[in-house]
């Protein structure tokens, strides 16, 4: 086996660590709250200072830091490269610091903009019990529409009168989407419904975006943590170093699960929609947590932190280094390109607000079930290759880079291509394992598992896109994947609101746009290396990812047909019923697949065989 693979075994463990204990963070999220219009605020509101995380530090700055501290360390010594290290961390607090300040006053703007417009509701109906049977989380009536006003307070208020007996719908909290009643005329008689039904204006419990704007204000500062925490995971992979900086994430996750957990317990021992602020202060103590497991690797590989802003003010802002200077030149671009993804999940979750409650969470759980996968292979392999290829381009030898790449991408779709068929085939059978209980019911989990369905048809490609991504900063083209990455944002937006504004589809096809626009962008960064690079060793390639779709094939067959024969009404199984069933399923699919790339005689199979062999015999 190379040392690119060893190491990228060592970074796959790390990150297993850190993906499972996340994927256990959404799992206690889940449980305690279900898919709730209030875990909808929670994971809305830390999805913007998560999503410029991604693009801006554990993305585009990250990778340009590792590129230029690789080459810096190469040819001047590891002293100048933490020299330059200082330098930008220095830069990057002063950043953070701004940005978090702004983040915090403008957190109102960015909730109201992504929240529908909402008008309380003032439903006047007779004072009496609720039918037998009925559940005020699934319940419709009919009722006729007064017109609109405004209160003292400026809040809208939408009248409607009925006589049909609504329980304790008729209090101050039931909220409705502005937009579905300015159409209305007074006594236009329509049909309200507390979920998302077809032909039913769909009327609300509580109106959530004061939550969702308390809640992004506590969790704003945990970008400055997650970018200083990003710069260190950085540096330490250009000295060899991938285990610790990934598990520091599994320590973010584990801290925020129990300090959130006894935080929520003290604010609301029901763990209510209250307890949530509880959460979103231990997202910030994750962070502090994130950074500090990283601080003795960093000092015992030479780092004294000191700060040297390196910059002038004579005349102007100048850079005092060259190096400095090439960082921020490199990630600039990058910020737009490494964060395509990211956008487009931000996307997806403002459209999924105009969605039934729980879409957002289906989404966010879906997309840590199919980051799984693509963070254990792709993510690693690209940040192993990102410091190997760096060094190599110092000696401008195309071919060894484009063999490097070939060996990388037929390693991550060794282990992508069965991941796809498992999340594509059985994802309401994953999903329920992983989140069905507690609040989390089985229709949820139908909900994730067809999404996750959706994300599956694009892993392929999204994990291919990790490898190829940061080679462009290797070589000093950040510009080109950048320009893709904005007009790949304008269809991901036009096909959005075709699908939710205009033919009112459900979530899966908000996932199904994020498989589009990735597979795109994949295929956009091959060509585009193989025209820069002269070529991209295909003969390399090719074969051994044909013969991984092949074996990926005959695993397909025989999942459909297990689902079909043995999994009907799996959600209404007990839990111990299910794991069983899925372990013994996940078991057959595994050895099916081996079989048939001993049998197809997969290359990085067969390397695999001969390392765990000598292992073995040692």
């Amino acid at each position: 086996m190379s040392s690119m693979h060893k190491k990228s075994l060592i970074a796959t463990a790390a990150i297993f660590c850190c993906r499972f204990t996340g994927l256990l963070r959404e799992i206690v999220y889940t449980r305690l709250f279900g898919a709730s219009g209030a875990l909808d605020a929670y994971l809305t509101a830390f999805r913007i200072p998560n999503m410029l995380r991604d693009m801006f530090a554990e993305g585009a700055l990250s990778q340009s830091f590792t590129s230029v501290m690789s080459k810096v360390e190469k040819q001047e010594g590891r002293e100048q490269a933490w020299e330059l290290g200082q330098r930008v961390c220095s830069q990057l607090v002063s950043l953070m610091v701004c940005i978090v300040a702004a983040g915090v006053l403008l957190a109102g703007t960015f909730m109201q903009a992504l929240y529908p417009e909402r008008a309380r509701v003032e439903l006047d109906s007779p004072p009496l019990a609720m039918p037998v049977g009925a559940n005020l989380d699934d319940y419709e009536f009919s009722a006729c529409f007064q017109g609109l006003d405004k209160d003292a307070d400026g809040c809208t208020l939408a009248h409607f009168t009925t006589d049909a007996p609504c329980g304790d719908l008729g209090d101050d909290t039931a909220c409705i989407r502005l937009k579905a009643v300015q159409g209305l005329e007074p006594g236009q008689v329509v049909q309200l419904s507390t979920t998302s039904r077809r032909g039913c204006l769909q009327l609300e419990r509580r109106n959530f975006v004061g939550m969702a704007t308390d809640l992004c204000r506590i969790m704003w500062p945990y970008i400055l943590l997650a970018s200083v925490s990003a710069l260190c995971m950085g540096a330490l992979n250009v000295f060899g170093v991938f285990g610790i900086p990934n598990l520091a994430s599994a320590a973010f996750n584990l801290t925020t699960i129990g300090a959130g957990l006894v935080l929520g317990y003290l604010i609301d021992p029901d763990y209510g929609p209250s307890a949530l602020y509880g959460f979103a202060v231990a997202v910030v103590l994750g962070g502090i947590m994130q950074v500090l497991v990283q601080v003795p690797k960093m000092r015992a590989n030479g780092f004294r932190f000191r700060w040297d802003i390196g910059l002038e003010f004579k005349g102007g802002i100048r850079f005092t280094s060259p190096h400095v200077r090439k960082v921020w030149y490199l990630m600039l671009p990058g910020v737009i390109a490494a964060g395509i993804t990211q956008s487009n999940v931000f996307i997806n979750t403002s459209f999924a607000l105009y969605l039934q409650p729980g879409s957002v969470t289906a989404l966010s759980c879906a997309f840590h079930l199919w980051q799984l996968p693509v963070a254990l292979f792709g993510v690693a392999m690209g940040m192993v290759v990102l410091p190997a290829i760096s060094r190599i381009s110092l000696d401008g030898d195309n071919r060894e880079i484009t063999d490097h790449l070939a060996r990388a991408l037929r390693f991550v779709a060794l282990f992508a291509v069965p991941s796809a068929v498992f999340l594509a085939l059985w994802g309401v059978e994953i999903s329920s394992i992983f989140f069905q209980r507690g609040r989390f019911d089985a229709d949820a989990s139908a909900l994730t598992g067809s999404v996750l369905a959706s994300y599956s048809l694009g892993l392929l490609g999204y994990a291919g896109m990790k490898v190829l991504q940061p080679i462009f900063l290797a070589l000093e083209k950040p510009w080109a994947p950048a320009l893709i990455a904005l007009g790949a944002c304008a269809v991901s937006v036009g096909l959005n609101y075709v699908f939710v504004m205009h033919l009112g589809l459900p979530a899966q096809y908000l996932a199904l746009t994020t498989s589009v626009i990735t597979t795109l962008n994949f295929l956009f960064y091959f060509f585009y290396l193989r025209n820069l690079l002269n070529g991209m060793s295909c003969g390399v390639l090719i074969p051994g990812v044909l013969r991984i779709c092949c074996a990926g094939a005959v695993m397909a067959v025989l999942c459909y047909f297990g689902r079909e024969l043995y999994f009907g009404g799996f959600t209404g199984w007990g839990f111990w019923a299910r794991f069983a069933a899925l372990a013994a399923g996940g078991a057959a699919a595994a050895a099916a697949y081996a079989l048939a790339c001993l049998l197809f005689r997969v290359p990085e199979f067969m390397d695999l065989g001969r390392a765990l062999r000598r292992r073995a015999g040692h």
